[in-house]
């Protein structure tokens, strides 16, 4: 294993790492919440992370160790001076596959963190189009008596129905990946949507199921709500 090669810290070296943290933030909003940002600072390797947002992919937290694969990224930026974008697999805690990419932070030609991007692989591919095409859509609410759609096209309004609940359900870290098409039909039908004639065949197309499937989760959905 790698020596982890610790760093002799200034005030701007931290000031540059504060810096970083709103970046985290933008990264984990844009990309959602499949995606675990971490900021690492080198001041303390043993204690290295600073910031870390869908941290429960890997069970991680502030103050965790950089892991093996930082030190050796860090490590052969000592040695080539250089960047290596290249991305790796690595896994979740629970075996899913991880996208990954470390990024060296500098203050001059001095490394002083590690920016670290996990995307878990594993998600559906209606969450990964949902967070992508429609993540700053607000949530689908009942219509109310006065409360008219903004479109008199059925498709238009199932298919906006669908991604907004897809959003609220891939953000759910409770809900195991094998349920969440499950959980978004007992959503859609709390929201009316199945009321629509034609819609179990729309939502059918729209989650790539069987309506037979929607229909089984509809049925449950009433059971659950008795």
């Amino acid at each position: 294993m790698t020596n982890k090669i610790k760093t002799i810290f200034t005030a701007t070296d931290r000031k540059i790492l504060t810096a970083y943290e709103d970046i985290v933030d933008g990264i984990a909003a844009f990309m959602g919440g499949h995606c675990e940002v971490v900021l690492h600072s080198l001041e303390d390797p043993d204690h290295a992370i600073i910031k870390i947002v869908n941290g429960h992919h890997t069970n991680r937290k502030p103050e965790a160790p950089l892991t093996e694969q930082g030190t050796q990224i860090l490590y052969d930026f000592h040695k080539t001076g250089q960047q290596d974008h290249t991305c790796y697999t690595t896994s979740s805690t629970k075996g899913d596959p991880m996208r990954s990419l470390f990024t060296v932070i500098c203050n001059g030609n001095k490394p002083i963190g590690l920016l670290g991007i996990n995307f878990n692989m594993n998600i559906p591919l209606t969450e990964f189009i949902s967070t992508f095409s429609l993540f700053h859509q607000p949530a689908l609410h009942k219509p109310e008596e006065t409360d008219k759609p903004k479109t008199n096209n059925v498709d238009d309004l199932i298919h906006d129905a669908v991604n907004n609940i897809v959003i609220e359900i891939s953000s759910n870290v409770n809900i195991p990946n094998h349920e969440k098409n499950k959980y978004i039909v007992y959503g859609l039908n709390k929201n009316g949507i199945f009321d629509i004639k034609g819609s179990v065949a729309l939502v059918a197309k729209e989650l790539k199921l069987s309506k037979y499937t929607i229909y089984g989760y509809i049925r449950g959905s009433k059971e659950n709500h008795k």
